[in-house]
């Protein structure tokens, strides 16, 4: 057999094998290789547990069996997810501050709640309406009675985000009086005006419950169950409105064919007259409000030049029913819900027309043709033009052009001024820029010589409006049209953008506390906190690379 000589001169057989050991920096090397490895692995099971809302405290969960079909051998440590969740929260919420930040016009911030009373803060932005969550807080029953519970909440989240000058409306409850107006004094202290806007989708839901109430109060809904076959899912009345229509309307269809007079129904508890007249009741004044819900919700996110035209004919509905209305309960509740009615088309009306006369398809002329019908709303419509000729007046004197370098991010709005920017290249620099008395006094001399030559606003109304098209989208015309109308344009941008309702689809429907997911109970509150803001993020601004990270 062959030997080896070593260098002191010994000699080794080949058969002896030798282990040489790893230098200490290779075994630092590979355990820092581990450590980014089960790093990834946590931020993507992260992303799983905010995407899809599975509870990271639960050791037995989804994404164990998730990860055990990749690499069985894996034990899910739960304090590492949360962490982890933890961490991509705070990642994501600097993109989105910085993206809020850069973001050009106004953002309405909305609250919402849920059965803990838990609030929510989403933004609009741009000429695309952009929600999210900018902060959740669950709170007690007891806590729901302190005003400045919410309002304190709310200054935290402006603060925290810096967007004091950006915050333009605050979009509210209708039934709640939780101090909203000492938050519009206080960031008014720190920029822009900032209006009340009351849910649409809460003052229709007002308007069912105020004629459900006599109908929920007595043992008539457990009555017309029984004889439906109704299931009941054992809560007094069911979350959707609108399935308590469907089937009080099947009710009243029956009992209109005398199915009810039938032999197999003879050992039910039948309703009375006067409880049949409630439901009937219901059922009409309901199915008006109910066929312009559906026009409004049961869509994408309605922008807010749709509610005016629809809200109009709610409102000549209900006028009709009042004026051919038969009976003292029917016209005790038609009466009853058409005051509700008005209130909130009194303290809405110039949001609601303004954003009307912005949609091309109306213009002027539909606020005319409905002043013409309402002899009584006729100084309205008046008090509505000057109002956006003042709103135009502010925005064009505000007007500030940013160098190409500041444009910010979003791309909508950077060919507004292109062909200027690029004119401005070729000048040589003007010292004038510097002078700051001189420059407000080319604001000045701009806002007076409008009022000798055509507006923006002007223009746009001897325009021949559009025809008629259901499925228009204002926001994206006036992204197209922003080259002819610079100034119009983000006046357009900022009134359309308002949501006008908290709820859309079926969430418009619901009772005002709506259900809990599953998992929120047993969370805290940073952790629930990074989950639900993490959740309503969008994936392409705070995730950019693959969903999952390998």
């Amino acid at each position: 057999m062959k030997k080896k000589q070593k260098l002191d001169g010994s000699v080794d057989d080949d058969k002896h094998k030798h282990v040489v050991d790893s230098p200490p920096h290779e075994e630092e090397e590979e355990e820092e290789d581990e450590e980014v490895v089960e790093k990834h692995r946590y931020r993507s099971m992260a992303k799983v547990a905010i995407g899809y809302s599975i509870n990271p405290t639960v050791e037995n969960s989804t994404i164990t069996e998730m990860v055990h079909i990749v690499c069985p051998t894996f034990t899910l440590d739960t304090s590492k997810l949360q962490n982890a969740i933890l961490e991509l929260y705070q990642e994501g919420k600097e993109k989105i501050k910085n993206f809020l930040k850069d973001a050009q016009g106004k953002l309405t911030l909305s609250c919402d709640w849920m059965v803990l009373g838990d609030w929510k803060w989403t933004s609009e932005v741009d000429f695309k309406m952009s929600k999210c969550i900018l902060a959740y807080h669950p709170h007690s029953p007891e806590d729901m009675k302190v005003k400045d519970v919410y309002v304190d909440s709310l200054k935290n989240v402006v603060t925290d985000y810096e967007i004091e000058s950006k915050v333009s409306t605050l979009l509210v409850p209708n039934n709640l009086d939780l101090g909203f107006d000492g938050f519009s004094k206080w960031i008014e202290e720190r920029g822009p005006n900032v209006f009340l806007i009351y849910c649409c989708s809460d003052i229709l839901r007002l308007m069912v419950d105020d004629m459900y109430k006599d109908i929920r109060m007595s043992w008539l809904m457990d009555r017309v169950r029984i004889l439906l076959g109704w299931e009941s899912d054992g809560r007094l009345y069911p979350t959707h409105w609108t399935y308590t229509l469907d089937k009080l309307q099947k009710a009243v269809d029956m009992e209109a064919k005398d199915v009810f007079e039938e032999e197999k129904y003879d050992y039910y508890d039948h309703p009375s007259d006067e409880e049949w007249v409630r439901i009937r009741t219901f059922c009409k004044l309901t199915g008006c409000i109910y066929k312009v819900a559906k026009e409004l919700f049961d869509g994408e996110y309605p922008t807010a030049n749709v509610y005016f035209h629809l809200l109009v004919e709610l409102r000549l509905m209900l006028n009709q029913e009042v004026k051919n209305g038969d009976g003292e309960y029917f016209l005790g509740k038609a009466k009853e819900i058409l005051e509700r009615f008005d209130k909130y088309w009194d303290e809405m009306f110039l949001v609601l027309v303004t954003a009307s006369v912005l949609d091309p398809r109306f213009k002027l002329k539909y606020l005319d043709f409905y002043c013409l019908k309402n002899s009584d709303d006729g100084s309205k419509g008046e008090a509505v033009v000057a109002y956006l000729r003042s709103l135009y007046s502010r925005y064009g004197a505000s007007e500030i052009r940013p160098l190409p370098e500041r444009l910010p991010a979003p791309r909508c709005f950077m060919y507004m001024f292109e062909d200027e920017l690029e004119e401005e290249e070729e000048k040589k620099p003007d010292g004038y820029g510097d002078f700051a008395f001189f420059q407000e006094y080319l604001k000045f001399e701009g806002c007076c010589s409008r009022e000798f030559h055509e507006s923006e606003l002007d223009s746009y109304f001897k325009e021949p409006v559009l025809e008629w098209s259901k499925d228009f989208d204002a926001l994206d015309w006036w992204r197209n049209e922003s080259s002819q109308y610079p100034i119009l344009s983000r006046v357009a941008r900022d009134i359309l953008s308002v949501p006008i309702s908290r709820g859309t689809s079926t969430r418009a429907y619901v009772a005002d506390k709506r259900e809990c997911p599953e998992f929120i109970v047993a969370l805290e509150g940073k952790l629930l906190n990074a989950m639900m803001c993490g959740e309503s993020w969008p994936a392409t601004l705070i995730w950019p690379s693959r969903y999952f990270e390998t």
